[in-house]
C-alpha cells in the first residue's frame, strides 16, 4: 500500500561527513552538512542535531510533522551478525586477528545496529516520539542520490567508495521503474581504499587530501616500474578487476603502522606531509590516477555492453575524482553523464531520503539544478555581525554588489563572496565563495599562499556563464558542479592561466542567470570589462577548516587572511588600515 508523507527527513550518522536532508513531497526543502555548524571539518561521528534543526526551522515544522526519517544503512545486516562475519572471514583470509581485534570489530559494527542507531535518535530527540524510521542500504542511497536528481528517464548507475556494509563497486541500472544490481563486488576489492592508501602514503590526510593526489597526478609521468608495482595491487581480469588485498590487510610495518610489511616493501618509506614532493611519488600519483581511471573505464563499458543505455549516473566518493569522471564523459557511447555533486556520504542522507520518499509514493524524479539549499542570512543580520567589527572594519551599503565585486577582480583583487543560502556539497558555487582575476598569472599562487595557506601546486576552478562556457571549455556534458574535469580549448590557457591546471584541464562551473543571477550578474560584468567572462572561484575557508557559513566565520576568515574585499549580502566591506 503506498502511503503519502509529506516530510521526509534523511540522516548520515556514525561515521565521515553527517548531515540531514529535508524532503517535502519528494522536493529538496533543506541539505546541509553537520561541519558547516560544528567548525569541525568532516564532522567525524557527530551527530547531526545542528543541521536536522536547521532543517526543521527552515521548514517551520518540529520532529511530530515528520513522516519517516530515512538512514542510509542497511541496519538488518548489522543486527543478525551476517557483516561481523563477513568482516572475519575477509580480514582472516590475510592474517590471524587476535581476540582484542574480533572484539575491536564488534564494538565498531555495533554502532550500526538498528536498536543502536534508533537509541542515537532517541538521546538526540530528548523523549519525542519518533516517526517511522527507515534503513535502506548504503549503496542504494548513493544510487538513489545520483538517478532520481538525473533528469533522465532511464540510466546506468556506479556507486564506488571504500565500502558501504559489505559492497564497495556497485552496477545498477533503472528502468524508470526500479534499480537493478547487475553487479556488486564486494571487500577486500575496494578502489575507495585503494585510493586512500596511496593518498595517505603520498603524505595527504585519509579521506580528506584524495584530491591532493588527484591534482598532484598531473605532474607526474608514467614510469613503467612504478605502473608495474601499481598493476600488482590491481589486476584487471577481462571485464571486472580483483584488488590483491595482501598489500592491505597483511602484517603491519614496524615503523610505518598504516601500511602493510609487503606494501612498504614495494613502494618504498611514505613521505612525509612537510616534505618536498619528489619526482617518485608524483610519478606514482600519476600511476594510481591511470589505474583508477583505467578500472572505472572498464566498468562503465561492461554496463553498456548489457543495458545499451547511454545515459550514465555516478555517486560515491571515489566521484569526487573530476579527473575521472570527465575521461568518462569523453566516451563516444556516453551521450550525457551526471554526477552527484555530494557523492561522498553527506550525500548519503539525500540519497535515503529520495529513495524513501520514493518508495512512500512520492515522485522524487527532477534534474538537480543547485545545491543551494543551506542556512541564508539577512542584510540586518549581517550589518549587525559587522557593527561587531567595526574597528577593524569599513563597510557601505552598495546598490549593486556583483558590479562593485567584478570592478575589483578586474582590477586584481581578491574578493570574499558570501551570499545567499550555502551550497551544500565540497564545492563552492558562488555563494560561499572566494573569487580572483584568472586573466592574472599571479592570483593562483597569491590566493595558494596568503589566502587559503594551501600548497602552491594546487590548481583552482573556472566559473562562467553558460551561455560562453563552450568558447573556453571542450565540456562533453552539462557542468554545473565543478565535478566533471574538461579540457581547456587551445590557446585559453594563456589567456586565463590562473583556472587551468598543468595538464591542461580544469573544473568548470556553467553560470546561470535563472539559477544564480547575482553570481551570473558578477561574471557577466567582469567579461563586459575585461572580454573574458570567466572567474577564479574557490571555497570561502582556509586549509583544514570547512567552508564558512555564517556572517562571522565570513568576517572573520577576511580579516585573517589576505582576501582584499569582502562583498557580503549587499555590503562592501575592507579592512581599517593599521
Amino acid at each position: 500500500m503506498i502511503i503519502m508523507t509529506k516530510y521526509i527527513l534523511g540522516l548520515m550518522y556514525g561515521g565521515q561527513n553527517p548531515s540531514a536532508c529535508l524532503l517535502k513531497e519528494g522536493e529538496i526543502i533543506a541539505l546541509v552538512e553537520e561541519e558547516r555548524f560544528t567548525r569541525v571539518k568532516h564532522a567525524n561521528n557527530i551527530f547531526p542535531m545542528n543541521s536536522i534543526d536547521y532543517c526543521l526551522e527552515i521548514a517551520g515544522i518540529s520532529l511530530q510533522d515528520i513522516g519517516a526519517i530515512a538512514i542510509g544503512w542497511d541496519a538488518k545486516k548489522f543486527d543478525n551478525g551476517d557483516i561481523l562475519d563477513f568482516f572475519i572471514d575477509t580480514l582472516y583470509r590475510y592474517k590471524p586477528l587476535a581476540k582484542e581485534s574480533i572484539e575491536w570489530y564488534l564494538k565498531r559494527l555495533n554502532n550500526y545496529t538498528s536498536e543502536n542507531l534508533i537509541n542515537i535518535l532517541k538521546e538526540n530527540f530528548k523523549g519525542s516520539k519518533l516517526p517511522m524510521v527507515e534503513f535502506v542500504p548504503h549503496h542504494l542511497s548513493h544510487a538513489a542520490s545520483a538517478f532520481f536528481l538525473s533528469g533522465f528517464k532511464t540510466a546506468n548507475v556506479l556507486t564506488i567508495d571504500g565500502h558501504g556494509e559489505e559492497d564497495c563497486t556497485v552496477l545498477w541500472h533503472h528502468d524508470g521503474k526500479n534499480f537493478k544490481k547487475l553487479e556488486q563486488l564486494n571487500l577486500p576489492d575496494s578502489l575507495g581504499w585503494f585510493y586512500t592508501q596511496f593518498t595517505e602514503f603520498l603524505g595527504f590526510q585519509p579521506h580528506d587530501g584524495e584530491g591532493k593526489t588527484m591534482a598532484l597526478a598531473a605532474y607526474g609521468k608514467a614510469e613503467k616500474n612504478i605502473i608495474n608495482k601499481v598493476d600488482k595491487l590491481i589486476e584487471i581480469k577481462g571485464d571486472t578487476y580483483k584488488v590483491n588485498a595482501g598489500f592491505f590487510y597483511s602484517r603491519r610495518h614496524e615503523k610505518y603502522k598504516s601500511f602493510t610489511k609487503k606494501f612498504i616493501e614495494e613502494f618504498g618509506e611514505p613521505r612525509s606531509n612537510e616534505s618536498d614532493i619528489s619526482e617518485y611519488y608524483k610519478n606514482l600519483a600519476y600511476a594510481v590516477q591511470d589505474k583508477l581511471e583505467q578500472v572505472v573505464l572498464m566498468l562503465v563499458k561492461k554496463i553498456y555492453s548489457i543495458t545499451k543505455d547511454k545515459y550514465f549516473c555516478f555517486a560515491g566518493g571515489t566521484f569526487m575524482n573530476c579527473k575521472l569522471n570527465g575521461r568518462v564523459a569523453k566516451k563516444d557511447f556516453v551521450k550525457d553523464l551526471f554526477v552527484n555533486p555530494l557523492s561522498a556520504d553527506n550525500g548519503i542522507s539525500l540519497g535515503a531520503a529520495l529513495y524513501a520518499a520514493n518508495e512512500l509514493g512520492c515522485n522524487v524524479s527532477h534534474k538537480l539544478r543547485h545545491t543551494y539549499y543551506g542556512p541564508e542570512y539577512a542584510n540586518s543580520k549581517i550589518k549587525q555581525e559587522l557593527d561587531n567589527f567595526k574597528d577593524n572594519l569599513h563597510f557601505k551599503k552598495v546598490e549593486n554588489i556583483s558590479e562593485e565585486a567584478a570592478k575589483l577582480i578586474s582590477q586584481s583583487k581578491i574578493i570574499g563572496w558570501f551570499q545567499g543560502r550555502m551550497e551544500a556539497g565540497a564545492r563552492a558555487l558562488g555563494n560561499r565563495s572566494i573569487l580572483a582575476n584568472p586573466l592574472d598569472g599571479k592570483a593562483k599562487d597569491i590566493v595558494n599562499s596568503r589566502v587559503k595557506f594551501r600548497e602552491m601546486w594546487r590548481p583552482f576552478c573556472p566559473s562562467v556563464i553558460i551561455e560562453d562556457a563552450k568558447n573556453y571549455f571542450d565540456i562533453k556534458v552539462p557542468s554545473e558542479f565543478m565535478i566533471i574535469a574538461a579540457d581547456a580549448k587551445e590557446k585559453v590557457a594563456e589567456l586565463i592561466p590562473s583556472v587551468v591546471h598543468v595538464d591542461n584541464t580544469v573544473r568548470p562551473q556553467e553560470v546561470s542567470k535563472d539559477i544564480n543571477p547575482k553570481y551570473w550578474e558578477l561574471i557577466y560584468n567582469f567579461g563586459k570589462i575585461t572580454k573574458h567572462p570567466v572567474i577564479l572561484n574557490t571555497s570561502f575557508n582556509v586549509k583544514n577548516e570547512p567552508v564558512i557559513c555564517s556572517p562571522r566565520e565570513a568576517i572573520k576568515c577576511f580579516l585573517n587572511t589576505d582576501i582584499d574585499y569582502l562583498c557580503i549580502g549587499d555590503f562592501l566591506v575592507s579592512k581599517t588600515k593599521k
